[in-house]
């Protein structure tokens, strides 16, 4: 029996980076303005930047003068036993927790309009983001044998934050500034089930194999293939019930942050299509002045299964030249995995599945080494 266990910690210190990126089109370090010409009053060198002010407060975006640079820690716990010294099972644990974690924020946006009239909206960037993730592991191997191999693992796992990325400026804006407790959730990578596995098989033909180790048109036939293959399964991320193009948002540079309003009806539906994937009646816009209910990350998206296979020999021609062939298969049943939904309540495809994942396909290689 052996167990193992691990910490370490990791800094995002990319996050920097973008951040200057965005600071450098904002006043002091930039000053932007608009002057309209026309026939009669056309536009001069004199006169084009005249009303540029470095006076005037046009910011757009702005960072906590206390950020701190996102922090993650992450445990683990591990361990395996040998059972009759071919097969081996094993557990592990692991817990993360992220601190100072990226969150941006629309201070000047109401629900109603600007909190400060004579202020342009503009975005913050903080640090006050935080998340969770703990993660059950269990496998099961079995060391090749007899030119068979191969290996299952389960995992369970649950995720939750308020800021789903550590850095970078991210996409998201807080939908209330004044309730930034309403964006805790499921974390956007939160996959809930996983299931892998593999196999490994040779052929039991040819020379020290157990038939045909004599030779002949069948060994040199079946010798020395090798076959193998991986079959995934898993669970569906989170998506957002939003509504996009809200014109108010759109003036305050927050289109798409707008969540939906929870009817509390059932998110899921029995029978799963292309054209209702899940309850579109759960869902509605909100009342003008309002923010939406629903919380973030609520509608579990689609799952995916698949099974791909290889079929390789390395047939030698004589000295040092080999010619390896390979057959590969993606997809090897065609099953039909829906890849994302479309969430945005006031979208003509609410509730609907708008892209798959690829279907079958299968490619021959061959390579010729001497």
């Amino acid at each position: 029996m052996i167990v193992r266990g691990g910490y370490g910690i990791s800094y995002n210190s990319g996050s920097y980076a973008s951040i200057a990126r965005q600071m450098v089109g904002q006043p002091p370090f930039a000053v932007s303005g608009t002057e309209i010409g026309s026939p009669a009053d056309p536009l001069t060198l004199q006169t084009a930047f005249a009303a540029g002010s470095r006076d005037a407060l046009t910011n757009s975006f702005g960072v906590d003068k206390d950020y701190d640079l996102g922090m993650v820690q992450t445990w683990n716990a591990d361990i395996s036993k040998d059972l009759r010294q071919v097969w081996n099972v094993g557990a592990s644990y692991t817990h993360t927790r992220g601190s100072s974690l990226d969150i941006v924020r629309a201070p000047n946006r109401g629900p109603d309009g600007l909190r400060m009239p004579d202020v342009q909206p503009f975005l913050w960037q903080t640090a006050e983001g935080s998340s969770r993730l703990n993660a059950l592991g269990l496998r099961l191997r079995r060391r090749p044998v007899r030119g068979l191999g191969g290996g299952m693992t389960y995992t369970l796992a649950r995720s939750r934050d308020n800021a789903s990325t550590i850095g970078g400026g991210g996409t998201v804006v807080a939908q209330n500034d004044q309730d930034l407790e309403a964006e805790w959730g499921l974390s956007s990578f939160d996959r809930r089930h996983q299931v892998s596995s593999d196999l490994s098989f040779q052929l039991p033909f040819g020379e020290n194999r157990r038939w045909l180790a004599a030779g002949g048109v069948g060994a040199a036939i079946l010798e020395n293939w090798r076959a193998s293959a991986s079959f995934t399964w898993q669970s569906g991320t989170p998506y957002t019930p939003r509504v996009q193009n809200a014109a108010a948002d759109v003036a305050r540079g927050t289109s798409g942050t707008l969540r939906a309003s929870y009817t509390g009806e059932t998110i899921q539906v029995n029978d799963p299509t292309i054209d209702l994937f899940f309850n579109t009646a759960a869902f509605t816009i909100p009342g003008a002045g309002t923010f939406g209910n629903a919380s973030r990350n609520l509608i579990v998206g689609p799952g995916s299964r698949q099974l791909d296979a290889q079929l390789a020999r390395d047939i030698r021609l004589g000295g040092t030249r080999v010619l390896s062939v390979n057959l590969n298969a993606s997809n090897l049943l065609n099953l039909v995995n829906y890849a994302a939904i479309d969430t945005v309540v006031n979208s003509p495809t609410f509730g609907q599945v708008v892209s798959v994942r690829p279907m079958r396909t299968v490619q021959l290689g061959l390579r010729f080494r001497f």
